[in-house]
């Protein structure tokens, strides 16, 4: 039997091997087969000056934030998944805690959240990989200057979520951290007046498209995010391999077996074509429908090939985001590929591809391209960590250098952002080279996108 007493534990001095602990992201089954699934241990922490004003309210609504049904993460990675994957609770209801950690009031220092959280749990009864696969830290924010509401590992089993004096979690801070788990990065936008790929300005911005930009829970992953984790079964990720026009299903409740995202080769790198229209079959009673915000054929630049550090690319620069990035046309003349959308709406699109300078055939023709669907792109265990720190101005800051502490810690770039433009920076020298972290920041700005 698992104790439940509150656990007051030693810090373990060295952190540089907490996220050792982890296991590699698996890879997502086809949506007919048994889902891959997660375990998950919630564990609720306080510290030596900060607890939890009300750490029972902070239990029970971890139990429906993070298992709760269809509105809960497991349910919203079951919906964008295809029943690929789910996350499931460890342990009987998957929250454990509180433990009182032998720690400073809100230590900005993840890795050492991370060591002493595990030992409180293992003290407990819970074992990493015996007892659960992914840790999900809720500590108070009370307090804390870290200037974040999530951290996340990217790849990895660890997130870090600050909860306030109402004893809520952020809905958008689980699912964008838990997508860094999966190995996503910050969704970025690139501005390419007229579609014109020659013309592209890269990272000017985020993308709306994905809870990894500024699309918060309200909206589902894009295509390459899915495509990197093979949930785009069936056919409905098809490689281009010749000039063709296709129609397209809606990414998120489209119609059964239909074709959802066109993969393109672009010299070394890949462009993603996807269309999005409202999913009224997943609602959620905060942020609505899914993709309520988001209507027709995006485009994405996967450099080198990799899917999880794709940009979208918006042809219409200034104009802002949301229904406005819809692309009409894209051209690339170095790699002679021409996209063009034929029509868009009521939950199918038309979309041509010409490659290599041979015109597309019309809707309708015999002629058709190449149906194999791209693989899913490889898991390793985790990589290095990114953390995210906020800052309350409209656009990035510049990147600068951490400053070197003479104990190996690495130069490593921080960038600031607000909540809709989530940002990428330096997780600390205690974290330098021992697995990727994320940050999520909380001030809301606009729709509902924490």
């Amino acid at each position: 039997m698992h104790q439940r007493a509150r656990t007051r534990i030693a810090t373990v001095a060295a952190t540089t091997a907490v996220f050792a602990a982890g296991t590699a992201i698996t890879a997502a089954h086809a949506a007919d087969e048994t889902p891959a699934k997660n375990r998950v241990l919630v564990v609720v922490v306080d510290f030596q000056d900060v607890k939890h004003s009300d750490a029972e309210a902070v239990k029970e609504n971890a139990k429906k934030e993070y298992f709760g049904g269809s509105q809960s993460i497991a349910g919203y990675y079951t919906k964008v998944s295809q029943g690929a994957f789910t996350y499931v609770p460890a342990a009987t209801d998957g929250v454990v805690g509180p433990y009182e950690l032998d720690l400073p009031q809100n230590p900005c220092d993840a890795g050492a959240v991370r060591t002493a959280a595990a030992e409180a749990a293992e003290a407990d009864g819970y074992t990493a990989d015996e007892d659960y696969d992914s840790i999900s830290i809720l500590q108070p924010s009370a307090g804390s200057d870290c200037g974040w509401a999530g951290l996340g590992s990217v790849p990895g089993p660890n997130t870090w979520l600050q909860v306030g004096e109402d004893s809520k979690i952020s809905k958008g801070a689980m699912v964008h951290e838990f997508g860094h788990n999966q190995g996503f990065g910050h969704h970025k936008r690139d501005e390419c007046p007229d579609g014109d790929l020659a013309k592209c300005t890269t990272g000017e911005g985020y993308s709306g498209k994905t809870p990894m930009g500024s699309g918060g829970p309200g909206v589902g992953f894009a295509a390459p995010e899915l495509i990197s984790r093979g949930w785009l079964p069936g056919g409905q990720a098809v490689t281009v391999k010749k000039s063709a026009t296709f129609t397209l299903d809606a990414l998120f409740g489209g119609e059964a077996g239909g074709v959802r995202a066109l993969d393109i080769p672009l010299g070394k790198d890949r462009l993603v074509v996807e269309y999005r229209q409202e999913d009224p079959t997943y609602t959620d009673d905060e942020d609505g429908n899914l993709d309520a915000a988001v209507e027709g054929v995006h485009a994405y630049l996967a450099p080198g090939g990799d899917y999880n550090k794709s940009r979208l690319l918006d042809p219409t620069p200034g104009e802002g985001e949301g229904k406005e990035d819809a692309i009409t046309t894209l051209t690339d003349k170095k790699n002679k590929v021409e996209v063009e959308v034929g029509r868009s709406g009521d939950g199918k699109a038309t979309v041509s591809v010409s490659l290599d300078g041979v015109p597309a055939p019309a809707a309708g023709s015999a002629e058709q391209g190449n149906t194999a669907a791209p693989a899913p792109q490889a898991q390793g265990g985790e990589g290095a960590p990114v953390s995210e720190k906020g800052s309350d101005a409209g656009a990035p800051a510049a990147p600068r250098q951490a400053k070197k502490d003479g104990a190996g810690t690495e130069d490593l770039a921080e960038t600031g952002g607000s909540s809709t433009t989530p940002l990428i920076a330096a997780a600390g020298a205690a974290m330098a080279g021992v697995g990727g972290l994320c940050l999520y920041t909380l001030r809301r700005r606009g729709r509902r996108n924490a």
